[in-house]
């Protein structure tokens, strides 16, 4: 093998992570223009959504094969396979975590609340821009940093991928866990408490708190916001419970996440 080329598993992986880099720089942007505050888009803690690297490896197997296809059969599925993912990977997760991680039931013409018809036409612009643009000048990038910066590369976001995987699982499965206690809670006609010291301490201590972030908030609650800011979905199990929290937990919830996530204006 030439050693001043770069394997293409090494380059099809470096490929990914930069396109799922890219998709979490989207989507953040996204989300944060809709809800006026800075939102930590994705599954993962990091700045990668892994969705948008599987896409932009499709389209590249897909433009990699166009050439024996059809030109408009190319394009059709160059634009149709983002949404073809969504709804894939829509499906996988909520059958593994049992969570619907988005929610598009909302918006006309869905399918089932995982794919509709204006984000598949957003998907299908960044198919296009992605296999024009995009592709081709971040394969030259990769290019560009030969192969020993490629494995070192590729030996970090592997390294950190995996760790942030097993993190993010454990905060999903940990939200399901918190969840199921509150609607427990529901049921029993409770509210929310760890202890009744600890809660009158923290309320005689409410306005000692402002602005400390989310540092006033219990643990098993701290736990919850990485999920809830980056799954809106997940506010509709999680809005049903919230009668169970005491004010000033709910003070503090508005005052992380939002009025408008809150349902008030």
């Amino acid at each position: 093998m030439d050693q001043s080329t770069i394997p293409p598993v090494l380059r099809y992986f470096l490929y990914f992570s930069f396109m799922s880099f890219v998709g979490w720089v989207v989507e953040s942007l996204f989300r944060s223009y809709q809800e006026g505050r800075w939102v930590n888009a994705g599954f993962l803690s990091g700045p990668f959504i892994p969705i948008y690297g599987f896409g932009a490896l499709i389209i590249s197997f897909i433009a990699l094969g166009a050439q024996r296809m059809d030109p408009p059969l190319a394009w059709a599925l160059i634009v149709l396979s983002p949404t073809v993912l969504e709804y894939g990977s829509a499906w996988l997760l909520e059958s593994f975590f049992g969570l619907s991680l988005w929610d598009y039931r909302d918006e006309k013409f869905n399918l089932h609340g995982r794919i509709c018809l204006k984000f598949s036409l957003y998907w299908a612009l960044l198919a296009v821009v992605n296999k024009e643009v995009l592709a081709p000048w971040v394969f030259g990038l990769i290019r560009s940093v030969g192969p020993s910066m490629a494995y070192f590369y590729a030996g970090a976001l592997t390294a950190y991928f995996l760790m942030d995987l097993v993190h993010s699982i454990r905060a999903v499965f940990n939200f399901k866990a918190v969840l199921k206690d509150l609607q427990t809670l529901i049921a029993q006609g409770g509210q929310f408490i760890s202890t009744s010291d600890i809660l009158r301490e923290a309320r005689g201590k409410l306005d000692t708190l402002k602005g400390m972030g989310n540092r006033g908030l219990p643990l098993e609650i701290r736990r919850l916001l990485k999920p809830l800011n980056a799954f809106p979905a997940l506010w509709r199990p999680f809005q049903e419970t919230f009668l169970v929290f005491p004010d000033w937990i709910k003070e503090r919830l508005e005052k992380r996440l939002g009025k408008k996530r809150l349902g008030k204006k």
